[in-house]
């Protein structure tokens, strides 16, 4: 045997052995970790990492004979949630990985990596083994078994500060808050252990205490001890909640255009009201819902040294008083039609709101003018206004002028109105003499609204119901009581899609029709009621056209489909009449196919109706908006 033969036999030995003594590993079965600071809820647990020994024993035979061979690693095998976050975190498994040169450090990297992704994921007893792929050399195959979870065993969570304080004094708040904040904790006993749900869990609770009084509440301490072999964890968390805050003086930043006074209308944080981060929250959501504002933030500093009277700070960017706006649109109810609107903000610098605009349509033309005050106590708020409409359709022309109070007021879901309007009104059937009518009339009416989204919804529905009552001895020319419900429901089918219902009735309670406005009887049909049937023209039916009737009721089932896109598509049926009497009523039926387009206001739909009883096709147009 030569020398050289010698030399390579003794140095693949001592290789051999070098590498074996670098991947000896140490069980450890108890792992503390421990955070000590103010913001530690924030922060990510930093667990100490178990290097589990591989099954996979003969490494070394790998890396020599791959010492001069560019290597690829592949995920071999594996399974269980946790796969993609080692494809996703580690980047020697990416599908984007160079090739490199195995060494011992490659895989000692690799596995402190792979264990470091294992453990966030509660698996601290990993086994990790190597070997080549049979029909690809230049592929290290890495074999995974996770083992067994970490399950939470025990929970200890410790309240000190003010809370803690009032808790041992039986204060029913201060219990109440703390059962509530034991109840939801998120990582109870018997939950499997990961780091973002602890991370989670103390971030939760850390937030919850600092909502309601206890606006500087910090973690302490927070420790959570793994035992490794017995896959079980121990958590302890301390948080001091510091001293209870009470709201101070308001400090309002921005305020230029509008009076301070106006800032009082919207139900403001009283001084010496305890701190509660949710009625800040209201208060900035009423301040940024109203018309004199287009950004508003309500917030508090926790400084403990403040906390007997902490200021309310409030910062607000105004809208511009007065703006105009211009407009084109189309209708199939109306036709063409532009419009010029004029606003201002601030009338008699009292903070009055006017809304304004005349609309010209083929069918009709309008003009109104409503002035909005600013709010009153329980989110009330009160308008007057006056309106002009001439609405020539289905051979009967309106002509309508009226005025009218309104108070408006919002709690939760349900809107409630009252209101009294004085309406006078010129009708005219083709050929036939102008009928006048007169009414003083007052209104009270119920919206309730539970919607997922405003102006496209999925879930949920809205139900209104409304009555008015006029009295012939006070100035009205026809004594008459109208009630009119109307009910819709969303349904959400499969991932995107939904199913429309909608329902309307109405009945007119008089001796007579006569000297009745035609805006308080029922005439149907059109893009949003009855489809196949041109715009109000389901009522009385005369030979030169068609008036109002004493009953209406109008029902619809749509179903409609997203595609991918802002693209859908319908299909629909509706049922309905007007007429003067539920023994005269006969539903009309129209039937048909219908395209949506999804815009910041609300669905754009088309549909081709077919009306059965007038054998004919009608497209209609509309934008679909809830309310």
């Amino acid at each position: 045997m030569s020398h050289p033969r010698i030399f390579q036999m003794a140095s693949g030995l001592i290789f051999s052995l070098f590498v074996s003594a670098c991947f000896a590993s140490v069980s450890e079965t108890q792992i503390t970790e421990t955070l000590k600071s103010n913001e530690a809820d924030a922060q990510p647990a930093q667990l100490d990492q178990v290097d589990a020994v591989p099954e996979e024993a003969p490494e070394q035979d790998l890396i020599v004979s791959g010492a001069s061979q560019l290597t690829l690693f592949r995920i071999g095998r594996a399974g269980g949630d946790w796969s993609a976050l080692l494809l996703q975190h580690v980047p020697e498994l990416s599908a984007s990985a160079e090739a490199q040169i195995l060494t011992p450090g490659v895989l000692r990297k690799l596995r402190n990596e792979i264990n470091a992704i294992l453990a966030t994921e509660g698996y601290f007893s990993a086994s990790i083994g190597f070997e080549k792929k049979t029909k690809d050399a230049s592929i290290i195959l890495v074999n995974v078994d996770a083992g067994s979870r970490t399950v939470i065993q025990d929970v200890d969570l410790i309240l000190t500060g003010a809370l803690a304080d009032a808790v041992k004094l039986g204060q029913v708040p201060a219990v109440a808050l703390r059962d509530r904040l034991v109840a939801n904790w998120l990582l109870p006993k018997a939950a499997a252990f990961r780091e973002s749900d602890w991370v989670r869990a103390k971030t939760q609770l850390s937030e919850s205490l600092r909502a309601d009084t206890y606006a500087a509440a910090t973690i302490v301490d927070s420790v959570a001890s793994i035992d490794a072999e017995n896959h079980s964890a121990t958590l302890t968390l301390e948080i001091d909640s510091g001293p209870s805050f009470v709201l101070g003086d308001l400090n309002v930043i921005g305020l230029q255009r509008y009076p301070l006074a106006l800032l009082e209308r919207f139900n403001p944080p009283k001084k010496g009201e305890p701190f509660s981060r949710t009625r800040l929250l209201e208060y900035q959501r009423a301040l940024q819902n109203s018309a004199y504002f287009s950004t508003v933030a309500v917030s508090v500093e926790p400084d403990p040294l403040k906390s007997e009277a902490v200021p309310v700070e409030i910062s607000v960017v105004e809208r511009k008083a007065r703006d105009i706006a211009v407009g084109v649109g189309y209708s199939t109810n109306t036709g063409f039609r532009t419009e010029i609107s004029y606003r201002d903000r601030n009338i008699l610098e009292k903070a009055w709101d006017l809304r304004s605009a005349v609309r010209l349509e083929q069918k009709r033309q309008l003009a109104y003018a409503d002035i909005y005050l600013p709010p009153l106590e329980r989110n009330q708020y009160d308008s007057f206004g006056v309106l002009f409409d001439r609405l020539d359709v289905s051979g009967l022309l309106q002509t309508r002028s009226a005025v009218g109070i309104k108070r408006t007021s919002t709690r939760n879901h349900l809107e409630q109105r009252l209101g009294v309007n004085l309406t006078l009104e010129k009708n005219q059937l083709d050929g036939e003499r102008e009928r006048y009518s007169r009414a003083l009339v007052g209104n009270v009416g119920w919206t309730w609204r539970e919607v997922d989204d405003s102006f496209a919804p999925r879930r949920g529905q809205i139900a209104q119901v409304d009555i008015a009552i006029s009295e012939k001895a006070l100035v009205s020319d026809q004594r008459f009581i109208r009630l009119y419900g109307k009910y819709q429901r969303w349904i959400p089918v499969a991932k995107q899609d939904s199913i429309l219902l909608r329902a309307e009735v109405g009945q007119m309670f008089s001796g007579s029709t006569e000297s009745i406005p035609e805006d308080y009887l029922f005439r149907t049909g059109g893009s949003t009621t009855v489809r196949g049937y041109a715009y109000q023209s389901l009522g009385i039916q005369h030979p030169a056209g068609v008036s109002g009737g004493r009953v209406m009721a109008v029902a619809s089932a749509e179903y409609v489909h997203w595609f991918e896109s802002n693209l859908g598509g319908a299909a629909f049926v509706d049922f309905g009449d007007a007429a003067d009497s539920w023994r005269s009523h006969s539903a009309k039926q129209g039937f048909g196919l219908g395209a949506r387009y999804k815009t910041p206001a609300g669905p754009i739909a088309l549909d081709l109706a077919y009306g059965k009883q007038v054998k004919k096709f009608r497209l209609d147009f509309s934008i679909a908006i809830a309310f």
